[in-house]
Formats: C-alpha cells, sequence, structure tokens
C-alpha cells in the first residue's frame, strides 16, 4: 500500500514567503496548505484538518506564532510546530522552543536547510508513532529494580510503571493517575520509614523554623548505613491484572497489628496509618506483607 505524502501548512503573511515554500515543499513529495494569519490556522484545525507539521512565521497579524503555538499545544499537543524568526525575534523563537516549538529556522534562510528541518523532524515523529504502535500489542511486563537509597526517586518510577499501564490500556487515565499516587506512596514509605527509620512523629511538625523530618532524612541519605541500603521493585502487569512488590532493607513493621487476616475478614484498620496508606487500600484489591513487614504487595485486578 503506498505511503499517503504529510500534509505541512505554511503560515506566513507574506505571499512571495508562502509560495517559495509551497512550490519547494510540494517538489519534495509534500502536500502542502497555506495560511496567512492564525486565525485562518485555527479555523482550518476547528475544520477537522490534520497536519503532520505546521511552519509559520513568527511575526503574523492579530495573534502571533507564538501565540499561535501555544493554541496548538493546547488543541492538538503531536502536531511539530516549526518556526521561521528573524534576528530581531530569535530570542523569542529560542524561548518558544523551551516552551513547546519543535525547533525554529532563521530569516534569510535556504531552501535546502528547511526541507533538511522538516525532514528530521518527521522521520523523529515516524518513530514516536511507531513505538506507541508497538506497545498496542504488549500483552504482557515484568519488571525488577534494585536501587539504593541514595539517589532513589520515588516519583520517577511511579510514572514510569503507571505509563506502562497507560501503554497497554489497563483502564482509563483518572484511575492510572491514580495508581501512580499509589505507587509513590508505596515507595516513599519504604524508602523514608523503611531503609531509612524515619520516625512519622516527626513529619510535618515545625521546631524554630526547622522540619525535623526533613532535617533527619538528609543525614540519613549521607549515612552510608542508610543511604546504601536497597529498595527491590518488582511491577508485573497484564491486561487482566498488575501488581507491585517493594521490599527494604530496614527493620520491618508489626504489620499483624493492623492487618486483619481471615477468611471473613481481609481489610487493613487504617486508623494507625497515614494518608498515604489510605490511597494504597483504595486502589487495591489485595495487600500482602511478609513476615517481618518490610515487604508489601498491592494487586490488582481489571474489572472491565
Amino acid at each position: 500500500m503506498e505511503k499517503s505524502p504529510e500534509k505541512i501548512l505554511v503560515v506566513d503573511d507574506e505571499e512571495l514567503i508562502i509560495q517559495l515554500l509551497r512550490d519547494y515543499l510540494a517538489d519534495l513529495g509534500y502536500e502542502v496548505f497555506t495560511a496567512y494569519s492564525s486565525e485562518e490556522v485555527l479555523e482550518k484545525i476547528g475544520d477537522g484538518f490534520d497536519f503532520d507539521l505546521v511552519l509559520s512565521d513568527i511575526n503574523l497579524p492579530g495573534k502571533s506564532g507564538i501565540e499561535l503555538l501555544r493554541i496548538i499545544r493546547e488543541l492538538k499537543t503531536d502536531i511539530p510546530v516549526v518556526l521561521l524568526t528573524g534576528l530581531k525575534t530569535l530570542d523569542n523563537a529560542i524561548s518558544a522552543v523551551k516552551n513547546g516549538a519543535t525547533d525554529y529556522i532563521t530569516k534569510p534562510f535556504e531552501l535546502k536547510s528547511v526541507g533538511q528541518v522538516i525532514e528530521r523532524i518527521l522521520k523523529k515523529q515516524h518513530r514516536i508513532q511507531w513505538q506507541e504502535q508497538i506497545f498496542e500489542h504488549l500483552k504482557y511486563v515484568k519488571y525488577y529494580f534494585q536501587f539504593q537509597s541514595s539517589g532513589f526517586s520515588p516519583g520517577l518510577l511511579s510514572k514510569e510503571i503507571a505509563t506502562v499501564l497507560k501503554k497497554i490500556q489497563f483502564t482509563n487515565q483518572a484511575e492510572i493517575d491514580q495508581f501512580e499516587l499509589a505507587f509513590t506512596e508505596v515507595l516513599v514509605n519504604a524508602l523514608e520509614h523503611g531503609n531509612l527509620e524515619l520516625p512519622s512523629q516527626t513529619k510535618g511538625t515545625d521546631l524554630a523554623g526547622k522540619n525535623p523530618f526533613e532535617e533527619l532524612r538528609e543525614k540519613r541519605l549521607k549515612d552510608p548505613a542508610f543511604s546504601q541500603r536497597s529498595l527491590f521493585v518488582t511491577f508485573e502487569a497484564d491486561l487482566d491484572v498488575f501488581s507491585l512488590t517493594v521490599r527494604d532493607e530496614g527493620p520491618g513493621f508489626d504489620w499483624k497489628k493492623y492487618f486483619h487476616k481471615s477468611k471473613q475478614d481481609n481489610s487493613v484498620n487504617t486508623d494507625h496509618f497515614g494518608r498515604g496508606f489510605k490511597i494504597i487500600k483504595h486502589i487495591s484489591d489485595e495487600i500482602h506483607f511478609n513476615e517481618k513487614g518490610n515487604m508489601i504487595t498491592i494487586i490488582k485486578n481489571n474489572h472491565r
């Protein structure tokens, strides 16, 4: 099956620039559309036009190219936007790249350079799209991590494994956001109350403008006796169920005082736990501890 040509939208209020870029890009095999203002671009997008790349002058009548970029990012975050800029607005273009523009080209430009920039960006876009398509076929995944306390980031790991659930389409985004929050709580507990042995009683207190919990946390992250302890994380998921197991090298805790394990009652008394454990319990179908109390496994079934 022959591949359809990529659609490029050229935006400029100068007719000469429009004609020059339209003819050159068409000769390269692209399907080229044109617009003379941001408002015209928004009309095309609103009418259902779907572009593979937008090439826009930064100085446009009405809404500027920067404003157009911001609106496109809100409406169609995956469309690459390349800005054409003169030397006087170069700083604005560089700032725009930091805030969502894919690249910029300075005027006057060589047509060959424009073609090279567009080709590079579209090739990268194709790789990203292909990677996303690959994950549509993923049915099972298992990760095993080992981290040292020092330098470990619970939030980054939580986002990574939550992203896996999104890619395999385990459930909707709202639930995945809840899972990410719960994963973070599990990992933070293992790091702070497990490996670093930080007492929860000092958390959130304020003494002469200092936070004893944070001070002790920083101190123990510099102490090899605590900072070199390991965290072991196993994450396993398919379309029907996922499990997260986290083990630390701390002393553990007496979970039996709060975990009612019987055939009739498999619940957790959260009265003695903080907000974090209530979040974990909320998203889990099952919660298990090892005997020592330094390993937790949470299981969630996909109730489709």
